[in-house]
């Protein structure tokens, strides 16, 4: 149940991203919209996701323990996602409303960022250490698969009937996993509802910080350290593969390559889809037999490659095959990435303040989807956009380098496997101390 909750989370968290990532950028290009138009929708999409790390110290500090540590966090983050959608459906503004655009993209993410923070965060509360793995798969297999789903669905929805129909349908999608979350538990004894029977759970209770003082102590020692400020650094580029691609290839795909709108969401959806598959199937199980940061180390180094070789056969790139290939690399590597990294993080995070530490690494990550999204702007006004890849190879030549050298931890922290042995707790007794 545990590994089915996070996967009908994360895909269904998917599915906003897969609209205003892939599918509205592609129907921008194919109506004309520049570079620039389309790489502006995409930070404005991507500005609530490196905010994260506010809502998490929100989360930690305030919740209804009666119903969970993040459940009601999650109902109404997901209620959210779906009166913005409906809202962008009754506004449906045309390709050259770009503000318009942008700002419905930044509300509908702005659900969606809280549906993550909470999601993630109650990964970690539920998670025991031999799933986590197994877990990062399903994760972000889960949420590659909605995003999937909805470039396909959304592309053609918004090529044939318009966008008011992408979102309405995305909202339909959203509302049903809504239900979802509604009559299920985090822990047993826990109410349904506000006014239903049931009680917190002992073990959340005593980890529960209810003074902002000890929430921003704990959270600035656990990411202050030598080991995660590295971590942290390395999330902040490691989404630029992905913000390249967002803002820069529906054009290239359309206007150099010659693509139809539904040709280049068709074959992004395609790759995501079986980018999916492999991570909830072989991914995460691989990431456990060989280790999390081998398998990042070796992401980073076929990144590095594949951009340095696109980049240099930049006089071909109207090549469908040529084209094709490299956004099947792309996807591939940017679900992989995340399935690799997400062990690491855990086992870095206190649990007193995993939704803020955890947040802090996820909202780092998403600080490289706007900077490839201004590298691929900055390098096609110049005229010269092979040189966004150059730059991206580079980047990722520092981090293979930095994964040889540094060594992350292979397992969580032992107060975290003490506070979830869900030992008995004696009413009244005072909150363990996390150190």
């Amino acid at each position: 149940m545990r590994l089915i909750t996070v996967f009908l989370f994360y895909f269904t968290q998917g599915i906003p991203v897969g609209l205003f990532f892939y599918a509205i950028p592609a129907w921008l290009a194919a109506n004309g919209a520049s570079t620039a138009a389309v790489a502006g929708v995409v930070s404005a999409s991507i500005l609530p996701w490196t905010l994260k790390f506010f809502l998490g110290f929100i989360m930690d500090r305030y919740t209804y323990l009666p119903m969970g540590r993040r459940r009601i966090w999650i109902i109404g983050a997901q209620s959210t996602i779906v009166v913005m959608l409906i809202l962008a459906a009754i506004l449906s503004p045309g390709a050259k409303e770009i503000w318009l655009i942008s700002m419905l993209a930044f509300l509908v993410n702005s659900g969606t960022a809280f549906q993550d923070v909470s999601i993630d965060s109650l990964t970690v509360d539920i998670m025991p250490e031999d799933e986590r793995g197994k877990a990062a798969g399903i994760m972000f297999g889960g949420q590659v698969l909605g995003m999937s789903v909805f470039t396909f669905f959304g592309g053609h929805l918004i090529a044939n009937y318009g966008p008011m129909a992408g979102y309405l349908t995305a909202a339909l999608f959203v509302s049903s996993v809504v239900v979802f979350g509604i009559f299920i538990y985090e822990r047993e004894g826990e109410r349904r509802f506000p006014w239903s029977d049931g009680d917190a759970h002992p073990r959340n209770v005593h980890i529960q910080i209810k003074a902002w003082k000890p929430l921003l102590i704990n959270s600035w020692k656990a990411m202050l350290a030598p080991i995660s400020l590295v971590a942290f650094a390395i999330f902040c580029v490691r989404t630029m593969p992905s913000g390249i691609a967002e803002a820069y290839h529906p054009g290239l795909a359309t206007n150099l390559g010659g693509w139809t709108q539904t040709s280049y969401t068709n074959t992004i959806s395609a790759a995501q889809f079986a980018s999916g598959i492999f991570a909830l199937v072989l991914g995460g199980r691989a990431v456990t037999k060989i280790g999390a940061q081998r398998a990042a180390l070796i992401m980073c180094i076929l990144v590095s490659v594949c951009a340095i070789s696109f980049g240099l056969a930049h006089n071909h790139w109207s090549n469908v095959s040529l084209l094709t290939a490299y956004f099947w690399q792309i996807e591939f590597f940017a679900t992989m990435l995340i399935v690799a990294f997400i062990p690491i993080a855990m086992r870095l995070c206190n649990p007193g303040v995993a939704a803020t530490q955890f947040t802090l690494y996820m909202a780092a990550s998403n600080v490289g989807r706007p900077l490839g999204s201004s590298i691929a702007a900055a390098t096609d006004n110049m005229g010269v956009p092979y040189l966004m890849y150059f730059i991206l190879a580079s980047v990722f030549v520092v981090l293979s380098i930095v994964l040889w050298f540094v060594r992350f931890p292979t397992k969580a922290p032992d107060v975290v496997q003490i506070i979830e042995q869900n030992d008995p707790i004696v009413e009244g007794e005072p909150a363990p101390k996390i150190n």
